[in-house]
């Protein structure tokens, strides 16, 4: 069946969300959920299709929590995502103060639309979700709902059951060795050993293996600030970097969105120059050159402010208020599983910090394990799975004393 066709499934999905759309009185929500795998983008797209041709759908927006995961649908083929913020929310100026802040805009490309998509909703916190709702515009939702709640709030759009939920694996997802270890993550179940299956590695997270996690070519993924910290200043001191400012091939993350500048949080890109002082106005901020990923051309001057790098070797750096003008970015040798969720990258390496999640624990294996799209190292703490296992050779790892990589 060709890819430009509707599944059987998806078909019935079409059918369901079409019916609910025409029906006056159904529920302002339906939420569309699946498994990673599933092809709930795809969906959505053969949904917009339909509504498009058959019922005049002319008018809709559609938006992610973040940044990053608009940009990941936009490459889907899913033209005009936006963050919801962005749609939801105005800048303001205070007019005693001058601070700038955000308030619910009632025009833009909400007040006309018909309906409004919302994607990776079971990231969308509370207050989002209540702002979306009070525009009383039909909303389908789409979400996993066995990725992680949102950080605020309980995730009002994923607190029930779903209207349709996707079960049947595309072809290439039931090739993947990471969706097949996903489905049994979401089973709460551990593969019987160690091992490696193609090009995804699950092994005991030790001395042999920590090197993996130092891999410039990988995105490594931890769960709390306190590892991230302690792996990134290891990685910057086995690259030789003794300055706490970054150095030309570090790679950074963007904190926040500035759509005017169409710089989004969670967007990752390389330093292509050492950061240096600012000057004039801009003194005690930093300017750094980088070449953000999926951008042809470098930003060569983006002034931000340094706290976020300097966090890593002070403790307990307070966070500074920083005007909405300035940028803030961090490193991203690792990135929290919550900074990843709406992202996929070709490698990912997880260090496992499940157990710091509680009742989340195999929500939190999984959301991890789903960010990659094809090469997987997921290093696991205090699991004994036996078996005999080889540890897996890169180019790229970096060692002790090495300065460089081997």
């Amino acid at each position: 069946m060709s890819s430009d066709t509707p599944t059987d499934e998806q078909h019935r999905a079409i059918q369901a969300i079409d019916a609910w759309y025409m029906d006056d009185q159904a529920p302002q929500v339906f939420w569309l959920a699946g498994e990673a795998g599933t092809g709930k983008s795809k969906t959505t797209a053969f949904v917009l299709d339909h509504l498009q041709e058959r019922r005049r759908l002319k008018d809709y927006a559609i938006g992610a929590p973040t940044g990053k995961a608009a940009q990941v649908l936009r490459q889907k083929g899913i033209e005009g995502a936006a963050t919801l913020h962005s749609l939801l929310y105005a800048p303001r100026k205070d007019g005693d103060t001058g601070d700038l802040y955000f308030a619910r805009r009632n025009d833009g490309p909400l007040a006309d639309a018909d309906l409004i998509v919302c994607d990776e909703g079971s990231m969308v916190g509370d207050d989002v979700a209540r702002d979306l709702l009070r525009t009383d515009k039909k909303i389908l939702v789409i979400a996993d709902d066995y990725q992680l709640p949102p950080v605020s709030g309980q995730g009002l759009f994923t607190a029930g059951e779903p209207d349709f939920r996707l079960t049947e694996p595309h072809r290439t997802a039931r090739e993947s060795p990471v969706i097949r270890l996903a489905h049994l993550l979401r089973r709460q179940q551990l593969p019987r050993r160690f091992g490696s299956v193609g090009k995804v590695h699950v092994l005991p997270l030790d001395r042999h293996t920590q090197p993996l996690v130092m891999r410039p070519s990988t995105q490594a993924i931890c769960g709390t600030h306190r590892v991230r910290t302690t792996y990134t200043k290891r990685m910057r001191a086995l690259l030789g970097h003794d300055s706490v400012m970054p150095q030309a091939g570090e790679r950074v993350i963007c904190r926040r969105n500035q759509k005017d500048e169409g710089l989004f949080n969670g967007m990752i890109g390389s330093l292509t120059r050492p950061a240096t002082e600012a000057r004039g106005g801009d003194a005690g901020l930093w300017s750094l050159g980088v070449q953000m990923e999926d951008e042809v051309r470098p930003r060569s001057k983006l002034i931000v402010h340094p706290w976020m790098f300097q966090a890593h070797y002070t403790e307990g750096t307070a966070q500074p208020r920083v005007g909405k003008d300035i940028q803030l970015y961090d490193w991203a040798w690792l990135i929290t599983c919550h900074a990843s969720q709406g992202s996929e990258f070709p490698s990912v390496t997880v260090v496992d910090d499940s157990a710091a999640f509680r009742e989340h624990r195999w929500r939190w294996l999984y959301t991890a394990v789903t960010r990659s799209r094809d090469e997987l190292v997921l290093l696991l703490r205090n699991a004994d799975l036996g078996g005999p296992w080889q540890l897996p050779v890169f180019d790229d790892c970096l060692r002790p004393g090495s300065g460089a990589t081997d």
